[in-house]
């Protein structure tokens, strides 16, 4: 998979995730939103001049997805307040999440140029330099998300991560520090393990995903899939006979399980899953 696919794949689950995450509002939601509407275009009836209220009604037309009606409301309220500079990091925003990056860009480099501490205007420009294929630049604004914002979310440092490992070899180390500087900072999250983890295999640095794996199997919980992820790495890494003892020690743990948690559908279906590849294993090993 070449560079420009890998970055052009990672924004678009990036952005598919958000808005899918807007379609995902229940219908009471979409139907609060034409009554807010329907309220504010009262009120601005009552005051035409008002720039705040129009910024307010494109908002809530962004989320509804009507970008003409969201452009000409901020519009409307920026040439009814010019000092309303807010009115840039919400157009940005909304160019964003249509499609439209080359637009969302020059918005938000007007309005970080007057408000240059903003977190979210970051995080939007972040993304928007990653739709434009430009990951290093990308990553540079992710720097200043983490850095501003008191609690980012760890998606933050996955993305930055994801962006710095299509960059080129020469980001790669970049990427993995960068997510034990989320670790440091967040905690053991296990989605920030599973993207470090994701990556060194991808790189083939098997040796290093598996330090990190024997880490990981050691912390309180069920250890099963990490040994079958130790087993799926070793396979990877042309160690067939020591990716059959991790599958059996994955086989062992869940057969250790009561009954009635061996009967749950997910667990159900990764034993027989765990029984298929062990199966496979011992069959190419006998070739």
């Amino acid at each position: 998979m070449t560079k420009r696919i890998k970055i052009r794949l990672f924004v678009g689950l990036a952005l598919c995730l958000a808005l899918q995450l807007a379609a995902a509002l229940p219908a009471a939601a979409h139907a609060d939103i034409h009554e807010q509407i329907t309220a504010l275009t009262g009120r601005i009836a009552d005051q035409p001049d008002n720039a705040v209220l129009y910024l307010k009604r494109g908002e809530l037309y962004r989320l509804h997805h009507d970008w003409a009606a969201a452009e000409t409301d901020y519009l409307r309220g920026a040439r009814l307040d010019p000092q309303l500079k807010l009115v840039d990091f919400y157009r940005g925003r909304m160019w964003l999440e249509a499609g439209r990056p080359a637009f969302a860009l020059q918005a938000l480099d007007h309005y970080l140029e007057y408000q240059a501490d903003h977190g979210e205007a970051y995080l939007a420009r972040a993304r928007t330099l990653a739709q434009l294929e430009r990951p290093l630049a990308a990553a540079r604004d992710y720097d200043a998300v983490l850095t501003l914002l008191k609690r980012p979310a760890p998606e933050y440092y996955i993305e930055r991560a994801r962006l710095l490992a299509t960059a080129g070899e020469g980001q790669f180390d970049d990427a993995l520090r960068g997510l034990a500087e989320g670790l440091a900072r967040l905690g053991p999250l296990v989605s920030l393990e599973q993207v470090a983890l994701q990556l060194e295999t991808e790189a083939g640095r098997y040796t290093a995903a598996l330090t990190r794996l024997d880490k990981l199997i050691t912390r309180p919980g069920r250890p099963e899939r990490w040994l079958e992820k130790r087993g799926e790495v070793l396979l990877l890494a042309k160690q067939p006979e020591q990716a059959e003892v991790e599958f059996r020690k994955a086989l062992a743990a869940i057969e250790k399980l009561p009954d009635h948690r061996r009967r749950v559908r997910g667990m159900a279906a990764f034993e027989a899953r765990l029984r298929t590849r062990l199966e496979t294993v011992e069959v190419s090993s006998t070739i």
